[in-house]
């Protein structure tokens, strides 16, 4: 079962990443040394343009935008140039190029990187942990490949809870107890777990239980749908056999015991519901219709609650059992 935590901006706009504790994060050797090679081709590139002086240094960088449903339509591409009459542009140039060199290295090495190992190697180049999520992103979709594939994660946001096996290729089996429950929205290797689980182990459910509040569903969404910012990989992310276990608003508007835990939108809030019913799948046409009705009721009534309101009254555990017995 998901679950979601109270999350801050940063948890929102995106850079989300868990992991297991017992799963190695190092990328496949044969893929390490095509991303390497990428990689020295672009220092080889630079090196080039050093010894002939009347070249400036250049790195291509595609990003996208945060716009609009499709991919091949919403790409930049553009040069970002060494020495430049624009302090902003060299200090761009210069963190691009200390991101791909602190990859390179965790690629050779074997060792994976977290994005905020990244940010404090350097923190004075980086000023802040989303320009390093940023551009991680970017140079990895320039590059053609995963994030994963860079050898660079994120902190772990993701706990899994049971009784697993491996079967290791030399017909080692391996078993693990993990427990399980992201925080904020959900990062990439959370959702390639459940991905891969609902691939392999269709049989088993998957539930989202998250606060009534556009976050909430937001977050029920990226599992489910996948999220714009890494649009071009929701295809190994996705989930849709997720199913929506709540809150939803007959579960606080229905129940007095609830009262207490209602609390109206912020203007952050309303700006993020308004969107979000404005792109897909929340639109009128789009998939998650019962999603837009829920973000309908609460721009309407103007309120949210979090999972914690269902503890007052019966309790938490109580209404679990319910909603579950009921599917």
């Amino acid at each position: 079962m998901l679950t979601n935590n109270n999350l801050n901006e940063a948890d929102r706009q995106g850079s989300t990443e868990a992991h297991s504790s017992s799963v190695s994060t190092t990328v496949n050797i044969n893929r390490a040394g095509e991303v390497i090679s990428k990689i020295e081709d672009i220092f080889e590139s630079i090196a080039d343009s050093i010894q002939d002086n009347k070249r400036p240094l250049e790195i291509q960088l595609k990003s996208r935008r945060r716009t609009g449903t499709n991919v091949a339509h919403n790409i930049d591409t553009r040069k970002i140039v060494f020495p430049s009459k624009s302090p902003q542009e060299a200090w761009r140039f210069t963190v691009l190029l200390r991101i791909l060199e602190l990859s390179h290295e965790a690629l050779v090495t074997g060792i994976a990187i977290t994005k905020r190992d990244i940010y404090y190697r350097d923190p004075e180049l980086f000023i802040k942990q989303s320009i390093v999520d940023r551009y991680v992103d970017d140079l990895a979709f320039t590059l053609g490949i995963n994030r994963d594939s860079l050898n660079v994660v994120a902190a772990a946001k993701g706990l899994v809870a049971g009784h697993l096996t491996l079967v290791k290729g030399d017909k080692s089996i391996l078993d693990y107890t993990l427990e399980n429950e992201a925080k904020g929205y959900p990062d990439i290797q959370s959702r390639q777990f459940l991905h891969f689980l609902s691939l392999h182990q269709p049989a088993i459910p998957i539930f989202a239980l998250v606060d009534f509040d556009p976050d909430g569903i937001g977050i029920m969404s990226t599992y489910k749908y996948g999220s714009m910012a890494l649009a071009h990989e929701n295809q190994t992310l996705v989930v849709p056999e997720v199913q929506w276990l709540g809150v939803r608003s007959d579960d606080i508007l229905s129940n007095s015991d609830t009262e207490e835990g209602i609390l109206r939108l912020t203007s952050r809030d309303r700006r993020i519901a308004t969107g979000m019913l404005a792109r897909e799948p929340f639109r009128e046409d789009g998939k998650e219709r019962e999603g837009r009705r829920e973000l309908q009721i609460m721009l309407f009534l103007n309120v949210k609650a979090e999972i914690q309101a269902l503890s007052n009254g019966k309790g938490l555990e109580t209404w679990l059992d319910g909603k579950l017995q009921g599917i």
